[in-house]
């Protein structure tokens, strides 16, 4: 028994344990003189595909009902259809389609301003050739 310690303080694992009434132990062999083990890490990378992120197209929608609320109704309606549509295709996931309806959406709602401004600057005209005539 003293012998089968004498083994495990050296740590001596090559050479089990014959005293008898002990199991045999086997323990990993250490690597001898001469021989190393290299550890080396791969680090495999891959591609990623670029894809554009687009967070939100706004749909203008806020403007449109405003322009056909205060300025020239006939435009600001079918500026409230393109809101609509930019808003159906955005939930749909067509950011393209959306983000081109947006953009007509904001242009018919700029031009019923437009519209709505020169329609005022002739109501004021006329207005004011009325009073000054009588």
């Amino acid at each position: 028994m003293n012998e089968c310690r004498k083994c495990w303080a050296m740590f001596d694992k090559d050479r089990p344990c014959n005293q008898p009434g002990y199991p045999q132990q086997r323990y990993a062999v250490q690597p001898q003189q001469g021989y190393s083990y290299n550890h080396s890490t791969v680090i495999v990378t891959q591609p990623v595909a670029a894809v554009p992120v687009v967070h939100s197209v706004p749909d203008h929608m806020g403007l449109a009902i405003f322009t056909t609320l205060c300025c020239c109704w006939p435009i600001g309606l079918f500026a409230i259809m393109k809101a609509s549509e930019s808003r159906t295709a955005l939930a749909s996931g067509d950011f393209q389609r959306a983000q081109t309806l947006s953009q007509d959406s904001r242009r018919l709602s700029l031009f019923s301003i437009a519209g709505g401004c020169v329609s005022i600057v002739i109501v004021i005209i006329v207005v004011v050739t009325m009073v000054t005539s009588n």
